[in-house]
């Protein structure tokens, strides 16, 4: 068994572990259930998250004038293996920033305090898994962007009191990043770029700016219930 997938499940018995005293419920099938409900927000945060990196990405590459090509090296095998490693590392960050730590946090102080904690942490972590860590311009840059995103997650978790829409978006993104284009931890994979840009001067400051949007955008559909409506969450809620 893969060490990460080991890990999965690891934090997934902990995670019950520790909720399940305080609720006296499965909140493990609390998360997943209704299914049908739960599987529509996973494939609509993923698709949303998904198309929005895909539109990103292009956008930077008309930007710089580069092309984009399939990777000599890609196998099923090859593409399976990243795809099942970006949905292990999303895991793992939900079930640690949303199902403990989130979730503890809402339990024992308030809402605002969870989700304002959870995206701090989620931040700092990030200065780790960049690699960013004495860098200053770089830990302000990654802990506002990544920070920003942690709080889309932790407002999605709390809207709809589950880890699977903030796991759809996660992976969304996480999944065309890395097991797409390439950018991730698994090197090479489906498509590869003719050429690499330097993230610096004005096309960083652009990426910095673009890379607020984003999660301003996702914001802006969570708080006006765009999610609950594509889900149906609004119409089932309305007819109990």
């Amino acid at each position: 068994m893969p060490f990460t997938l080991l890990l999965v499940l690891i934090i997934l018995f902990l995670s019950w572990l520790f909720i399940y005293p305080l609720e006296k419920r499965n909140i493990l099938s609390f998360w997943v259930t209704p299914v049908t409900l739960r599987l529509k927000e996973f494939a609509i945060g993923f698709l949303l998250m998904g198309a929005l990196f895909l539109f990103s990405q292009l956008f930077f590459s008309l930007l710089n004038d580069i092309s984009w090509s399939v990777s000599q090296d890609i196998t099923v095998r090859k593409f399976l293996s990243a795809t099942l490693s970006e949905l292990n590392g999303v895991l793992i960050e939900e079930l640690v920033f949303h199902g403990v730590l989130l979730y503890g946090l809402i339990k024992y102080s308030s809402q605002r305090t969870g989700i304002l904690v959870s995206s701090v942490a989620f931040g700092i972590f990030h200065w780790f898994s960049y690699g960013v860590l004495g860098n200053g311009l770089g830990m302000t840059l990654v802990f506002i962007t990544t920070g920003l995103m942690g709080y889309v997650f932790a407002k999605s978790y709390v809207k709809t009191q589950s880890i699977i829409l903030p796991v759809g978006l996660h992976l969304g993104w996480n999944w065309v990043n890395g097991s797409i284009f390439s950018n991730g931890l698994n090197g090479k994979v489906l498509l590869v770029p003719d050429q690499t840009v330097a993230m610096e001067g004005t096309f960083a400051m652009i990426s910095f700016l673009w890379y607020l949007v984003i999660p301003i955008l996702v914001l802006f559909l969570i708080n006006w219930d765009v999610f609950d409506r594509l889900s149906g969450r609004v119409t089932a809620n309305h007819a109990t």
